[in-house]
């Protein structure tokens, strides 16, 4: 009776490191789609930045060449 009693304890602590991975594994895929996204989201804003330095010198040459 015993040894039944402790061969389902280790099946519950099996059971609870399989829980244990799949919630790492779900922890580190989000971790990665968040740092994917703030990249992204650098990458949009450093191209925006650079068309508006494009369009600020083109409006600075624009106003030299007028009277």
């Amino acid at each position: 009776m015993l040894k039944s009693h402790m061969a389902c304890l280790a099946g519950d602590r099996g059971f609870g490191l399989i829980e244990v991975v799949v919630v790492m594994a779900l922890i580190a895929g989000t971790f990665i789609s968040v740092v994917e996204t703030y990249h992204r989201v650098l990458l949009y804003y450093g191209q925006i930045e650079a068309q508006r330095a494009q369009l600020n010198q083109a409006q600075d040459q624009h106003e030299r060449g007028s009277p």
